[in-house]
């Protein structure tokens, strides 16, 4: 199916500064004159009120008949026989719908001077007031009066203000859920309203249930039928298109839906575009067997569509942005014509053109080539991929990384007790433990222009940094950021490990991404302090130091709990964060006294990661002091699977039982909480 235009016949800007939405149109006859057609009624969310009359192809002044400034936004407009004191029977009424109030005006019509043409003027025939604030209005001939249109204001709570016979109201809820605001319909035929409710059922109430209630005071009817959408909804309408049944038509999210009056879907057309607003009407009387249902959606995209029921039978193009509000009208030169208003006010009568909307390719921009400049254009964008994507020489890509980003990442090995626990939003289970903690500082000086620079900490588990990411993009050359960190434990967990991790990872101008890494240790007593060395436990361990460069004392270790002049050979270590409240997690340390040994032991499996931490990193690190162990370069003896193994060993090894006795727990207490919930 071609897609055609959609022809503007007369069209003009409402205001400006202003804004309209879908309740802002309205094309009605008010009966002011026997052969009058369509009046154009717009109203915007600043209080602009606006009647035009459409008389030939352009607009000319004479076509606003009214422009009045109301001192409240307008929420919706509507005509009907609102009240009974018209002189005029045949005459409709304007329905002005504000926050606060409904106004019900009287449109008069005044011959102008000369050839200024006719005027209108409105009269205030009532006015209603309500507390609550309004959300849309719905009328009809409630009870199934004819001759005469009641209405109601659907508030935002949901509850319904019911006018009849100028000055009488009364007040409704519907039961259930409270409500979310969506338009309420309603429907003549079976003299009942239908509702979008919060859970997206589309639900019928009688109008006679409605009405008891307010006699009974009991909210405790229930619906005629109820029916799930599954989707909330974005306008309703109800048309008769048989003289035994009348058709809900909606407008879902990403559906086009349309269901009988009993609540029995007809068809649900789901829709491959994001649709803003839409309007439904009948072409002939409902009582004749040809009456067409037709409807009209914009999508999103400036794009009409028109279903003849389910079948799309029409597509249009606007050249103007999407509308916001579709009406069908009669005016003077063109019947059948669609109205439609825009967001920032542009009033458009158009009808369907013929003309195809072309979709014209923009002419090649044909240079002549030049080897040589293509050639070297080539070159470059080579050496530019090499140098991001080759990676035989990683140590000189490091060092170019290093020289482009300097980082400088330590940790104080004192630990404080400062902390400002409400700043930092520390748990209060943890915060009453009063736990220390550690504070660090991170320099980064850039070299190199960047164009986007992503600092990362990746901490122990239970332990949190004041500032765990840090983010700029288009970093000059030569700048400079120093941040100064705190390290806290947030979480009751066992660590395992006291090392932190500081990633930068940065994007050259041209796109190459390199990734830094330094690390530093925090403090052990932010985890320990220092008690009675036990003289047994459950899980010995024996280490023996080979290396000649590391003297085999505690103080060599653990300087944070024992002197250097220190000559004592035992510690005792308690952990700050048991697994239970009311058992003692200590770890005990013994250096031997005439041998390079050190024993560790412990009744808890959890104490030794951090003890054995801290006796690897400070042998490698002396050894490496001494150079005689570089661990960048030097690969480990044949057989040895890891380069500790060359300056510490273990006798025995750590027994996996307890361990396994760990992950039995955990999986038992998994399941207890399953079956809990």
């Amino acid at each position: 199916m071609s897609l055609f235009n959609v022809c503007s016949w007369w069209s003009t800007q409402c205001g400006t500064a202003t804004q309209y939405d879908v309740a802002s149109l309205l094309c009605a006859r008010f009966g002011l004159d026997t052969q009058e057609k369509d009046y154009i009624v717009v109203g915007s969310q600043t209080g602009q009120l606006s009647v035009y009359y459409p008389h030939g192809k352009a607009f000319e002044a004479t076509d606003l008949l009214l422009e009045l400034q109301l001192a409240e936004p307008i929420l919706g407009l509507y005509a009907g026989k609102f009240s009974g004191n018209a002189r005029n029977e045949n005459a409709n009424q304007l329905a002005v719908l504000q926050p606060n109030a409904i106004a019900i005006y009287n449109l008069q019509a005044v011959a102008g001077l000369a050839d200024y043409g006719t005027q209108l003027k409105l009269q205030l025939l009532v006015e209603h007031k309500f507390a609550r604030v309004a959300f849309a209005l719905c009328q009809g001939h409630f009870g199934q009066v004819k001759g005469r249109e009641f209405f109601c204001v659907v508030h935002l709570d949901g509850t319904l203000t019911f006018y009849e016979q100028d000055g009488i109201c009364y007040e409704c809820s519907f039961p259930g859920q409270r409500a979310l605001p969506a338009p309420v319909v309603y429907c003549e035929r079976t003299d009942s309203f239908l509702r979008f409710n919060a859970s997206w059922h589309l639900q019928c109430f009688s109008y006679q249930d409605l009405s008891h209630s307010l006699v009974s005071r009991s909210s405790s009817y229930q619906p005629s039928w109820s029916q799930c959408l599954g989707e909330g909804i974005l306008d309703m309408r109800v048309v008769q298109l048989k003289e035994n049944c009348s058709y809900i038509m909606i407008l879902g999210e990403r559906n086009y839906i349309c269901l009988d009056d009993n609540g029995k879907f007809n068809f649900l057309l789901k829709l491959d575009y994001a649709p803003k607003c839409f309007y439904s009407f009948v072409v002939g009387y409902y009582w004749e067997p040809g009456a067409r249902l037709l409807t009209a959606i914009v999508s999103d995209s400036a794009k009409l569509h028109i279903y003849e029921q389910a079948n799309l039978i029409w597509a249009a193009q606007w050249q103007q942005p999407a509308p916001v509000a579709i009406q069908r009208s009669n005016v003077h030169g063109l019947a059948g014509s669609l109205v439609t208003l825009s967001a920032n006010g542009q009033l458009t009568v158009g009808y369907l053109g013929a003309q195809p909307f072309q979709f014209q390719v923009k002419p090649l921009n044909i240079e002549e080539l030049s080897f040589a400049e293509a050639h070297k254009q080539l070159q470059q964008l080579e050496e530019e991929i090499k140098e991001s994507v080759d990676i035989r020489d990683m140590d000189a890509l490091n060092k170019q990384a290093a020289e482009q980003v300097r980082l400088s990442f330590s940790i104080q090995k004192e630990v404080f007790d400062d902390l400002d626990t409400l700043l930092l939003d520390v748990p209060a289970d943890v915060a009453v433990k009063e736990l220390p903690s550690a504070k660090g500082l991170l320099r980064i000086k850039i070299k190199a222009e960047l164009a986007e620079l992503q600092v990362v900490f990746n901490m122990p588990s239970g332990v949190r940094c004041s500032q765990e990411t840090l983010s700029l993009v288009n970093v000059p050359a030569g700048s400079s950021q120093e941040l100064e960190l705190d390290f806290y434990i947030a979480e009751l967990l066992h660590a395992h490990s006291t090392r932190v991790e500081v990633f930068a990872s940065f994007v050259s101008p041209r796109g190459i991404p390199r990734v830094l890494q330094q690390s530093a240790y925090l403090p052990l007593s932010m985890f320990y302090r220092s008690c009675q060395p036990q003289k047994a436990a459950g899980i010995k361990l024996t280490y023996t130091i080979t290396s000649k460069h590391v003297p085999p004392k505690l103080s060599t270790f653990f300087a944070e709990f024992v002197d250097a002049e220190s000559e004592t050979h035992a510690m005792g270590l308690q952990l700050l964060c048991p697994g239970l409240e009311k058992l003692n997690e200590i770890i005990t340390v013994v250096a031997a006294k005439n041998s390079n040994r050190l024993r560790i032991q412990s009744d808890c499996v959890e104490t030794f990661g951090m003890i054995l931490e801290r006796i690897v990193e400070t042998t490698l690190q002396l050894d490496s002091a001494a150079s005689l162990l570089n661990m960048q370069k030097r690969k480990p003896k044949r057989g040895v699977l890891n380069r500790c193994v060359e300056r510490i060993i273990a006798a025995p090894f750590i027994p996996s039982q307890p361990i396994l006795h760990r992950v039995d727990v955990h999986h038992e207490t998994q399941l207890n909480i399953r079956s809990q919930t």
